[in-house]
């Protein structure tokens, strides 16, 4: 998926909403605040928070001069972009995402809307991610007005609300978990690409595949909190969250988006599966298909389908698809080359019982490789993602630097290696070690969900028996440990790999394959609605997790049910400040200072590992556990326990606010314990790196980055007059943008705007480039070029296209470079990979076109032939 293509919308918080009375009040308050008059502070304080209490019901107004450069965020191309013609590269103000700082604003905002320059805006969404950081996405109410009906496949709220289902008390409930619909509608905005040769009539929804495992399981109890041990019938649904697609459509697993649909699609042979007596499949809603005679290539489960109960069939929800011009969308498409499997802190933690020699073993192969990265100007290319493969995923220096690797000795380039190299050994110190294995999606047995669905067995038996994993990628009959994150509990599935000629015929994915007679979900705590695990087959690592789950078993406990409500602005903006209040990070951080105590008690890391769980759904289903006071004496001498000493390295950036008020970095408790993941630091010694390999192997001419020599004029002095000033300025003009969703800082707004504040001086982006590369270069040769880089980059790549055109191969459909000075090679390969696939695809179709024109024209002669005879 590319994560280059974007458009720029405005991010603000409540106090943009002020009115003239507040924000005057709130500037008397940082004035007592600075004269540190306490008492005045206090006054003016409760005065303030009495005004805005008193205008909750007020319509309020978004203050035009808050929508400013730093208030810029990007949004990638997804569903949400598409529906509403929203062109790359441009700033709108269709759609505005608020962070809530004041809760009186928040309620205004969302009972009554707000205007902005006479138009009305309305509440939108807000996605998982954004509920945790207090954030709500509005938008203009034309726009919603005109977009709702293909947003929401031709459901209105008025719909959803007249639905009820039935309780066990045999009482109505009107309507939809509200944060669920919220979350389902949030699904449009995610960054996706188009899936053009989607076909929806050769798509059905079957009922998923749920079992019950009878198997020993450690339940918690959330009303008293004890912990039992027991053996149980523990019902786990297969697929959820997992659909299937013909090979044909796709080799590769992928993550699918469709209006309230969401999960993976796994590549199975379904249609090999079936014969002449089993072809037929009933749908969730009862109709009957022919997988053959119905053409179906795609089968997506209840559990994928979030709305199903609010249509009446799934002709309908077809039909409205295609009335109202909706569209599907991929998104997190298998690698070619799956990750390496890394641990993380959390996974090493919970291996108590390691020597220093096994640990030692088991870090080995992270130390080899940063030997290797400070000395071979290879791996360092490697290490600044300068690797073959899509240009489109890669940012303008990384780019340039595969073109030419002589680019490792800019100042500029150091100093983007000496922090990479910074930010690798903090990644290690804190556990992000590289193990043999994979990275990849977890699916289940699909023939077991074939039988069931096709054969009607209700209890198949499948490929894989308990205790038994299938991934392509790891060899066969190798133990392996499998793991997930959040890693809370101790949660390393041993299993036995399973790869064979029957498992590769119908397992055609590099997706990791789990039995439906193993409770592993129960241990990883995974759905298969596009989760990824880590597959390990190191011996080390294997060896050590056997010997700490010896004894372990899945935790388990008796999870709530969101209720339905209808949905209204007040039931919104109640079980949108519910979810604000959620935060698992704290509760992550306590198990974290349990597991690396001195005096571990396990049955506390598992009633906290259960109240973490609680807390995920609490936004949706409205409850969390409360404390009995006998255990929150336990927990207490925890509470103000310090973090363990390696998180001095995890936590290693503040955020922007402590930064402004000289909030000093976290405090940790002192190197003294022997927890696994505080050893690690003696065991990597602090390496230089060794820029003399480079200037051995490379010569850097700074002219490759250029068009042309510029004559010095006072056009040419201007324009440098200008980047001085504007690469001054650019943090205070940025200090609001965030750049977590953003895939590098080439697509941060500020240097859009430098770049188009450059552009006015002159027009031609060549002939600013060549200015800048030359004062940076052959002037100051700045180990800060920034600016530079991500405004013009895409200029320095194509210059370095056409001056070093004599060695290196380009892909002649999309531009990226295929073979460069370090990957030469004689063959006539045109394309790329993906370039040459579709080729392949378009060259197979043209000639079935014509071997068919070629047919039908044997027969019309041959008609005529026998029509002409008498």
């Amino acid at each position: 998926m590319a994560l280059d293509k974007q458009v720029y919308i405005y991010s603000v918080d409540t106090s943009a909403f002020f009115t003239r009375k507040e924000l005057l009040l709130k500037r008397e308050i940082n004035k007592a605040k600075q004269n540190k008059n306490a008492y005045k502070e206090k006054e003016l304080s409760l005065a303030f928070r009495n005004v805005i209490d008193a205008n909750v019901h007020t319509k309020r107004v978004l203050n035009p001069n808050s929508l400013t450069i730093n208030n810029k965020v990007s949004l990638f191309e997804s569903a949400l972009t598409r529906t509403l013609g929203l062109q790359e590269n441009n700033t709108y103000e269709d759609v505005i995402i608020v962070e809530t700082h004041y809760y009186s604003i928040f309620d205004s905002l969302i009972e009554n809307g707000f205007t902005l320059n006479g138009q009305d805006y309305v509440p939108f969404t807000a996605s998982a991610g954004q509920i945790r950081t207090k954030k709500t996405v509005f938008m203009k109410k034309e726009t919603w007005e005109s977009a709702k009906l293909t947003l929401m496949c031709g459901l209105t709220e008025e719909r959803i609300n007249d639905h009820y289902d039935n309780t066990k008390n045999n009482k109505r409930l009107y309507g939809v978990s509200i944060n669920k619909y919220l979350a389902y509608l949030a699904l449009c905005s995610s960054a996706t690409d188009l899936w053009e040769k989607f076909n929806i009539d050769r798509s059905i929804v079957v009922e998923d595949f749920e079992t019950s495992i009878n198997t020993t399981v450690d339940f918690v109890d959330d009303i008293n909190y004890t912990v039992h041990r027991r053996k149980m019938d523990v019902p786990v649904c297969h697929t959820d969250g997992c659909g299937m697609i013909l090979p044909k459509k796709s080799k590769k697993a992928f993550m699918v988006r469709l209006p309230w649909v969401k999960g993976l699609l796994v590549p199975f042979p379904f249609d090999k599966f079936v014969g002449e007596h089993n072809r037929i499949v009933t749908d969730i809603y009862g109709k009957k298909h022919d997988i053959i005679k119905d053409k179906i290539e795609v089968v997506f489960t209840k559990s994928q389908f979030k709305m199903w109960k609010y249509y009446q069939n799934w002709d309908e929800y077809k039909s409205l698809y295609k009335k109202h011009n909706c569209h599907a969308s991929v998104t997190n498409t298998e690698e070619d080359e799956l990750s390496s499997a890394r641990l993380c802190y959390q996974m090493l933690q919970t291996l108590t019982l390691i020597s220093e020699e096994e640990l030692n073993q088991l870090v080995s192969a992270t130390r080899n490789d940063i030997q290797e990265t400070v000395s071979n100007p290879e791996e360092m290319l490697n290490l600044l993602g300068a690797t073959k493969g899509k240009f489109e995923d890669k940012n303008n220096l990384q780019q340039s630097l595969y073109i030419y690797p002589e680019l490792l000795l800019d100042p500029h380039v150091k100093t983007k290696l000496k922090e990479a190299k910074a930010s690798l050994m903090r990644k290690v110190y804190t556990g992000k070690i590289k193990v043999d294995g994979c990275y990849t999606f977890i699916a289940p047995d699909l023939y077991a969900f074939c039988e069931y669905l096709f054969n009607g067995n209700k209890n198949p038996i499948g490929l894989l028996r308990d205790g038994e994993v299938s991934c392509v990628s790891i060899p066969a009959d190798d133990t392996v440990d499998c793991l997930r994150s959040p890693h809370l509990y101790k949660e390393h599935a041993i299993r036995n790999n399973v790869v064979n000629d029957v498992t590769r015929k119908w397992f055609v994915s590099k997706s990791v394959h789990t039995s439906i007679h193993d409770p592993i979900s129960k241990i990883l705590m995974f759905d298969c609605d596009g989760d990824k695990v880590t597959v390990s087959n190191d011996k080390t690592l294997v060896k050590v997790a056997e010997r700490n789950m010896e004894g372990v078993v899945p935790l388990y406990y008796d999870m709530k049910k969101a209720p339905a409500e209808k949905i209204s602005r007040n039931s919104i903006k109640r079980n949108l400040k519910r979810a604000f209040s959620g935060n698992i990070g704290i509760i992550s951080n306590d198990i974290t200072k349990l597991w690396n105590s001195d005096s571990l008690d396990v049955n506390l890391v598992k009633i906290r590992t259960m109240e973490n769980n609680f807390e995920i759904d609490a936004a949706k289903t409205n409850y969390k556990p409360t404390r009995p006071k006998h255990i929150k004496t336990m927990f207490k001498p925890f509470n103000k326990m310090k973090m363990p000493y390696f998180f001095l390295y995890e936590k290693y950036r503040l955020k922007p606010q402590d930064r402004k008020n000289k909030k000093t970095k976290r405090t940790t408790e002192a190197w003294s314990n022997t927890a696994t993941v505080n050893r690690l630091k003696d065991m990597f010694p602090d390496v230089r790196i060794r820029f003399k390999s480079v200037s051995d192997k490379y010569d850097f001419d700074y002219k490759k980055l250029m068009s042309q020599i510029r004559i010095k004029d006072g056009t040419y002095n201007a324009i440098l007059n200008k980047y001085k000033e504007l690469n001054d300025a650019k943090w205070m003009i940025s200090s609001g943008q965030n750049n977590g969703n953003i895939n590098n800082t080439d697509h941060l707004p500020v240097y859009t705007y430098i770049r188009n504040e450059l552009l006015q001086i002159h027009s031609d982006p060549y002939f600013v480039t060549d200015v800048l590369v030359e004062y940076l270069y052959d002037g100051s040769n700045s180990g800060y070029k920034t600016t530079l880089w991500s405004s013009f980059g895409d200029i320095i790549v194509e210059n370095l296209k056409r001056n070093l055109a004599s060695r290196i191969k380009m892909c002649e459909k999309c531009g990226t470079v295929i073979d460069n000075i370090r990957n030469k090679s004689n063959n006539s390969k045109k394309y790329c990979e993906d370039c040459g696939k579709i080729v392949d695809s378009e060259k197979k179709k043209e000639r079935n076109l014509n071997y068919r024109n070629k047919n039908n024209k044997k027969d019309e002669n041959e008609k005529r032939s026998k029509s002409e005879t008498p």
